[in-house]
């Protein structure tokens, strides 16, 4: 053995690190932290933040998880009668997308059958009214059997993928931890999801106009669907109040919450948010930044100071930091528009290329032996999947989405079965580095701890497609 393996071997096998235990046959995991994360062997924790893919989507057929297999339901239509077959899937005109035949039987179907991994495809709706209705519309309707009544794309939200679509993705499942019960965290689309990813919280903007507002019956059905719920609570996608901007509707009111950067500076601990085209300035949305997939943006603390600015960094600087070292602690790393996985401009097979890439690339830095990945999705996009999630509050939690542990430190082989969300991101983070919780959710969401075993040493990187 080497001086250098001697010393990571000793720094692993001496401390007792924290452990998680499963309990019970549902599959639920309490993360048991009996020692301080600053012991574990962990200094880099990097967040791969990709768009809009639910679980059975895109691991419904993966050996040993909770997938399609255990779906026994039927989509309905708006008057609560199953469809005979599913409604031809539409394409982005909203016209019959004649790739797919209009007699699908009324069950989730192989998509890879009338499409290609790099093929485009429409993009269902994914709001938080639609969303919730989706999953249980009414008391006397059968739960997730309104995916496709309540959807915009036909019966195309049905569609499912496997391995040969997504190598890369399984291959890391394979080798690593796999995540069956890790949920987006609010009901609906990227805002929320990305500003929740760094606040625990959800945005509102009080100055929101009359065109922005959802209104809502007193019994809570939707009058008018809208981006801002009555009470301020922004619950769609509006653009950041600061520019680079893309479309009009935007935010006007500067958020100031505090956010995981706000906890990780205090702490004295780097981090960054990479978000692609950011280094061109005014022409960032041309080169591939998305702003509502950019949270730190709708930050007063951050967009309004030179060091909070410092913190946000065009993504073509994460690789060169990880090749010369520089890479600092926790980092939230987008993909470009067209690698992000995003229905309607990017594929599924651009977004399990992309991941290979940068996957391939932390596994040669020299942060390698002592760095965990995490490997998510910030919502299901509209996308069927058969587990109804549970209710945390009145925002969440949302669809079950695709979620990979990667480290040197990772279990091998294993889908871990604990109930998480992207709150369970912040508590690791904050297990890791001793950081106080942001709000309610980051202090009562688990670590998915189960997804270590620091009693081994680091292991070696590993093939990939």
């Amino acid at each position: 053995m080497t001086g250098v393996a001697a010393k990571i071997l000793a720094r692993v096998l001496v401390p007792a690190l924290a452990t998680a235990l499963m309990a019970g046959c549902g599959g639920a995991v309490s993360d048991r932290i009996t020692q301080p994360g600053e012991r574990a062997p962990i200094d880099h924790i990097i967040v791969l933040y990709m768009e809009n893919r639910s679980f059975d989507h895109l691991f419904g057929t993966y050996p040993g998880a909770d997938g399609i297999a255990n779906y026994h339901g039927r989509q309905e239509n708006a008057a609560g009668v199953a469809y005979p077959t599913l409604p031809q899937p539409l394409g982005h005109d909203g016209k019959p997308d004649l790739r797919f035949p209009a007699d699908l039987p009324n069950a989730p179907f192989p998509m890879l059958k009338y499409v290609g991994p790099f093929d485009e495809t429409n993009n269902p709706v994914h709001r938080f009214y639609h969303m919730q209705r989706q999953y249980q519309p009414g008391a006397d309707s059968v739960p997730m059997s309104r995916w496709v009544a309540e959807g915009t794309s036909g019966g195309a939200s049905m569609g499912y993928y496997d391995r040969s679509a997504l190598p890369v993705q399984w291959r890391l499942a394979d080798e690593f931890v796999l995540l069956d019960r890790y949920f987006q965290s609010i009901h609906g689309g990227s805002l929320p999801n990305h500003f929740f990813l760094i606040t625990a919280a959800m945005p509102r903007d009080p100055a929101a106009p009359a065109e922005h507002r959802a209104q809502l019956a007193a019994d809570g059905q939707v009058i008018r669907d809208g981006d801002v719920a009555p009470d301020d609570v922004v619950v769609n996608n509006l653009d950041p109040p600061y520019p680079p901007q893309r479309v009009r509707r935007f935010m006007r009111t500067p958020q100031t919450l505090p956010t995981i950067g706000d906890r990780l500076d205090a702490a004295g601990v780097s981090w960054r948010w990479y978000a692609p085209g950011w280094g061109a300035g005014a022409d960032a949305v041309k080169n591939g930044l998305v702003p509502h997939h950019n949270p730190f943006q709708y930050v007063k603390r951050i967009m309004e100071t030179p060091e909070g600015r410092a913190h946000i960094a065009d993504a073509e600087e994460f690789t060169a930091a990880l090749a010369n070292g520089t890479l600092p602690s926790v980092s939230f790393v987008k993909p470009h528009a067209r690698k992000n996985a995003h229905p309607a401009w990017s594929t599924v097979g651009a977004a399990d290329q992309w991941i290979g890439e940068t996957v391939r690339a932390i596994m040669k830095s020299p942060l390698w032996p002592r760095a965990a990945v995490v490997v998510t999705y910030d919502e299901g996009g509209g996308y069927f999947d058969h587990v109804r999630p549970p209710a945390v509050d009145r925002f969440g939690l949302g669809t079950r989405v695709p979620t990979l542990i990667v480290s040197p430190y990772a279990r091998r082989g294993v889908v871990a079965h604990g109930q998480y969300d992207h709150a369970s991101i912040l508590k690791l983070i904050e297990w890791r580095f001793g950081l106080p919780p942001l709000t309610e959710r980051d202090a009562a969401a688990g670590a998915f701890l189960e997804a270590f075993d620091f009693s081994q040493p680091p292991r070696q990187p590993v093939a990939l497609p």
